[in-house]
């Protein structure tokens, strides 16, 4: 099924997480944590697939305010439209309202609809903010973490929401662990040797016919490792090798172009600096 296609790699962090999405784990909230192309947002999306997302909101985090103001909005409309939480994103004049107030207030409202579903479902809704690290680290992104973990700490201990954030960047864990007491850490690592391998194994016998020598699976691993985002890559494609040095080369080149100083035309500081150091270093 396209459902098996696309979620060939069942990590072991996937349960923790159902069980999360579906209400059933309650009293905490959660930032899950994890290098791009780890996995962390699959993994949120087949927990909501297999609750239907009943009572999920999912929602983008943006580095202006203003976007996520809107954004969070739909997500909350989208998924309790019946008492419009969204109303209180509407445009407005600029004196009226600031997009961190507008997101106090529908908090609040989300929070009287929580109360009342309570009675109906006896679990919490969950609130999913995805990509935290694209909130600037600056006055007005640490004001909007700190709103949303009041929030976060409150709802877990009234196990009224669950709030889940999903970060790529460690700055977002070292904001939110100073005030947290409910807040609990799911780090998303790469995929051990054996069971990357062994799941590349399975998904080209199942879907390709091929029968591939482990050494050749080694090979795979040796170069690109891991990480879920490569392996799917190359488990899909015609010419798993080829694949492996294509995403090799475009690593390298982001790799290159992030360490732009090591070059050779480096600071004269940096070059006198040396000096210093090997003279220092022969004079001892």
């Amino acid at each position: 099924s396209h459902s098996d296609d696309e979620h060939w790699v069942v990590r072991p962090e996937q349960t923790h997480i159902d069980d999360i999405v579906s209400g059933r784990e309650v009293g905490h909230y959660y930032l899950i944590m994890g290098d791009k192309g780890s996995g962390k947002s699959s993994m949120i999306i087949e927990a909501m697939r297999k609750n239907n997302g009943d009572g999920v909101a999912m929602s983008e985090a943006h580095s202006d305010p203003e976007i996520f103001r809107i954004r969070l909005g739909k997500a909350l409309d989208y998924e309790f439209h019946e008492d419009y939480i969204g109303g209180y994103f509407s445009e407005r004049g600029p004196r009226e309202s600031t997009a961190l107030l507008d997101i106090e207030r529908a908090l609040n409202k989300l929070e009287k609809v929580a109360m009342r579903l309570f009675r109906e479902r006896a679990k919490p809704l969950v609130v999913i903010v995805n990509q935290m690290h694209l909130l600037r680290n600056d006055e007005d992104g640490r004001d909007l973490i700190e709103l949303l973990q009041q929030r976060a700490e409150q709802w877990a201990a009234a196990n009224l929401v669950t709030m889940v954030f999903n970060s790529d960047d460690y700055w977002v864990y070292e904001r939110l662990k100073k005030l947290s007491a409910r807040m609990e850490v799911l780090p998303v690592t790469d995929l051990p040797k054996a069971q990357a391998i062994s799941a590349l194994h399975k998904y080209r016998m199942r879907y390709f016919g091929e029968h591939v020598p482990k050494a050749r699976l080694e090979e795979v691993y040796d170069r690109v490792g891991g990480r879920l985002s490569f392996l799917n890559r190359v488990a899909k494609s015609r010419d798993m090798l080829g694949t492996c040095e294509r995403i090799k080369e475009t690593e390298k080149k982001w790799f290159l172009n992030q360490c732009w100083i090591l070059g050779s035309e480096m600071d004269d500081d940096v070059m006198d600096q040396q000096k210093w150091a090997v003279s220092i270093r022969r004079a001892s």
